[in-house]
């Protein structure tokens, strides 16, 4: 009987399948690699267009409310601002100024600015309320014509005719209301645990009180340098613990905020210049019209290659000083973008980023100028 000879694949001819097989798991994996690389990149985009878009929202928002019941007496603005809870000082005059919005600019290009923005918390109307007669340093009480508006528990500061920086402005708790002639502040505890932040020249008569209601709006945002997110912190408010609320974070990915000063030439007129120049006098804070801010956002994703040859750019156009020419519009003006420290090893220029701006109009100004 004769055997069929047996089929099958050779040892050859297995390598040969294997090493095609592997050729295909290769081309798969790497265009399954360069795939989930794009996601990746588009999806980290896309975060920081959400957050830079969110961060210049949110600070918008809070820069066209300051100033609420502070610039209806214009004469104030720029006044320096005393407050102490018990023992801690909350509000230091050499520092803390009564403005709907205060810059904090950063020691180089590359450190972001702070905004400190402020406005008077009450819920109905906040007016100005002259004192009719002298209010010394050791008063527990102002003589006003009337305290119309004016509850128990409300902070309010207190304005003199001209203030200088001996002689600034003091915010205190209201602790009653009758009669209708006087504003009580009894040296208690809290906001008037002492009398000794009051100035010594006191408030004379044609001091104005400005009423901040019960929770008088005063947040700081800045960027942690740590953690790279835009931060805010309310200044004025306490924890269950009676401490301040520390800084918290709001948007991620946000590496850099700067902010100038949109000043005009007179009161109330167009705003013609932007400027890094901290206003230092009354009629210097009553030109201050506008506030122009820039956010920039960074993508979470780190590419292998140097994805941004270039430090951003902020097109200013003609009115701040210290402007080139941008490098994509030769036409217009631009200032430099300093991100080169958001990377944790000198590489920032691994990672793609966002520039959002805006100018936002102090609302509060302009309709009291």
């Amino acid at each position: 009987m004769t055997m069929k000879r047996a089929h099958g694949f050779t040892l050859i001819e297995l390598m040969v399948g294997v090493a095609l097989g592997l050729l295909a798991t290769l081309v798969i994996t790497q265009v399954f690699l360069q795939s989930e690389g794009n996601k990746r990149t588009t999806t980290s985009g896309a975060d920081a267009q959400v957050a830079g878009a969110s961060a210049l929202f949110t600070l918008q928002r809070d820069i066209q409310a300051a100033g609420y019941g502070l610039t209806g007496w214009a004469d104030g603005l720029g006044c320096p601002l005393s407050g102490n809870f018990n023992s801690t000082v909350v509000l230091n005059p050499a520092v803390d100024k009564l403005a709907p919005v205060v810059i904090g600019f950063g020691a180089t290009s590359a450190d972001s600015d702070t905004l400190t923005v402020m406005a008077s918390g009450k819920a109905g109307y906040s007016v100005p309320i002259k004192v009719a007669a002298a209010h010394t340093s050791i008063d527990t009480k102002f003589i006003v014509a009337s305290n119309l508006g004016v509850v128990t528990n409300d902070l309010m500061v207190a304005v003199p005719p001209a203030w200088s920086s001996g002689n600034g402005c003091t915010l205190f708790m209201v602790t009653g209301t009758t009669p209708s002639t006087e504003v009580p502040h009894a040296a208690t505890s809290g906001w008037n645990a002492s009398t000794a932040i009051y100035p010594s020249a006191g408030y004379l008569d044609g001091s104005v009180l400005l009423d901040l209601g019960l929770a008088p709006v005063r947040r700081r945002y800045s960027v942690d340098a740590s953690q790279w997110s835009l931060q805010v912190q309310d200044t004025m408010s306490l924890t269950s613990a009676g401490a301040f609320s520390a800084a918290r974070e709001i948007f991620p990915q946000v590496v850099l905020l700067k902010a100038l000063y949109g000043k005009s030439t007179a009161a109330g007129g167009a705003v013609t210049s932007y400027s890094a120049d901290a206003p230092v006098s009354k009629a210097d804070w009553r030109l201050v019209q506008a506030v122009r801010v820039v956010v920039v956002a960074r993508s979470a994703q780190f590419d292998r290659n140097a994805v941004t040859p270039n430090l951003p750019e902020w097109e200013v156009g003609s009115l701040a000083a210290g402007t080139t020419a941008c490098r994509g519009n030769a036409s217009s003006l631009c200032l430099t973008l300093d991100v080169s420290a958001s990377g944790p090893n000198n590489d920032w220029q691994h990672y793609r980023y966002k520039v959002f701006d805006t100018v936002v109009p102090l609302r509060n100004v302009v309709w009291n100028p």
